[in-house]
């Protein structure tokens, strides 16, 4: 594993430096992540350290601070005397600073020591957005390199919204599958989505027929991805099988369980979405021309509004109960469009599967793609495998103990199996990102202007209310 951990410190590094920084170094990189990795091999009074480092200059700790300062924005807290970070004063640390909400700001010394210096506070709101629980806005971490500490073994690298590199199960990894949102899997959700994405186009009375079926899509790879989410956080492992016509000879529904609600809801909400969106649209339409806005249509925004939150918890309360049923021994089945139709369902007799191919790669090139080494997969994946080649219509997604997460379809003959989903709501680094990133930085170094803080003429600090209160005495 050292091995493993210096190539995901090169690795870091020089992304690092295509984004554009000269710092962490190489040898700092690598420290880091050696204390954190060594940091996941602990426990804590029964439970396994998790937590979260954010390397940041103290002197500068936000590298490209917002002219426009909103009140939930990460802020950088500074504790009284610094610590020298090492293992035991991470366990420490992280045993204290929920890693959902904070983060430890960690930096070097002149002798590459690294130092455990504030606390970058304010992290839920990329959290949620991380893991889809929010369609709204989040800021990212304002740190240099953040490094996430997500199970035994298992650590992650970013810079903002920007996976690095991590490590899982003693495996080294520079990028996630983005099979959800592959043309093949979004073809097979169209399929069948296509009749409500038709239904809502007309209630709404729309022209352009492809913005619905967009706005489908993404919810179900939402959906999806958090159903996968929420099975992983449990650590239980897992499965889901979507399917329009189960073969019955080979499954056995232990639970039979009509649940229609994640679909319903999850259609719903885009109906409401867009609804939300078109009376927002007309009230800006007026208020821009100087017209009055009639009160009928204001009060429609703020109902409209309203349905539309309501929906979001909908679907967070029934994405929490499908996690919760795949937790069990057995597989959940669902239809394509995401309703239950039974848990605990175990697969049956099938004869074996030979030759399956990469999905990535199958994207790209067809049969030519490389084939994947079954022998590599346990008893779960084989058995998904063997019912998805029987069921050329199926879609299968096992969650391992591990954290991996693969997905199994078909595309007409061929049996496709994506090795290591991504799910969470982040980006993959790629050459284009890293230019296109250091050209935004040149750009916000350029910009000048006063630091506001939100958007009304209210006090935003303290000191300013109790300023503006002495003045009204």
């Amino acid at each position: 594993m050292p091995d493993l951990v210096d190539r995901l410190a090169h690795e870091v590094a020089s992304r690092m430096r295509a984004l554009g920084f000269d710092e962490p170094n190489r040898q700092v990189v690598g420290a880091l992540l050696e204390v954190a990795y060594q940091g996941t091999l602990r426990s804590e009074e029964g439970r396994f350290v998790k937590g979260s480092l954010t390397f940041a200059n103290p002197k500068r700790p936000d590298v490209a601070p917002p002219r426009l300062r909103r009140a939930d924005y990460p802020a950088f807290n500074r504790f009284e005397t610094p610590e020298i970070l090492t293992v035991q004063t991470l366990v420490k640390l992280a045993c204290a600073i929920d890693r959902w909400s904070a983060s430890i700001a960690v930096y070097s010394t002149r002798r590459s020591e690294l130092v455990a210096w504030g606390v970058v506070d304010q992290q839920v709101q990329q959290n949620v957005g991380w893991h889809r629980e929010s369609s709204t806005g989040y800021f990212t971490n304002p740190g240099l390199l953040t490094v996430t500490m997500d199970g035994i073994g298992d650590i992650s690298a970013y810079h903002g919204n920007l996976f690095l590199g991590g490590l899982k199960a003693q495996t080294f990894i520079t990028r996630e599958d983005d099979a959800l949102g592959s043309k093949i899997v979004s073809r097979y959700a169209l399929d069948a989505l296509a009749p409500f994405a038709q239904a809502i186009t007309r209630v709404l009375d729309r022209d352009d027929e492809t913005e619905i079926p967009v706005e489908l899509i993404r919810m179900w790879v939402t959906s999806v991805a958090r159903l996968c989410i929420g099975l992983r956080q449990r650590g239980t492992g897992g499965a889901f099988l979507l399917t329009p016509k189960p073969i019955k000879r080979i499954l056995e529904v232990n639970h039979p369980f009509a649940y229609p609600r994640l679909q319903d809801a999850a259609i719903l909400c885009v109906l409401d979405e867009e609804h939300l969106w078109d009376v927002e649209r007309a009230q800006r339409a007026l208020t821009k021309k100087g017209d009055p806005v009639p009160a009928d249509l204001v009060s429609e925004v703020m109902l409209a509004t309203t349905d539309a939150k309501d929906r979001e918890e909908e679907i967070t309360g029934a994405v929490k109960l499908i996690a919760s049923l795949a937790a069990v021994d057995g597989l959940v089945l669902m239809s394509p469009t995401l309703s239950v139709a039974g848990f605990g369902v175990k697969i049956g007799s099938a004869p074996n599967v030979t030759t399956a191919y990469d999905g990535a790669d199958f994207s790209r090139r067809g049969t030519r793609a490389k084939k994947i080494d079954l022998s590599l997969f346990g008893t779960r994946h084989g058995s998904m495998l063997r019912y998805c080649a029987q069921d050329r219509k199926a879609l299968g997604i096992v969650v391992s103990q591990d954290g991996y997460v693969r997905l199994i379809t078909s595309v007409r003959n061929s049996l496709l199996f994506w090795h290591n989903l991504k799910l969470l709501a982040r980006d993959n680094f790629s050459a284009q990102v890293a230019l296109s990133n250091k050209k935004w930085l040149k750009a916000h170094s350029l910009r000048s202007g006063p630091l506001e803080l939100g958007y009304t003429d209210l006090p935003k600090t303290i000191d300013s209310l109790m300023k503006a209160a002495s003045r009204r005495q």
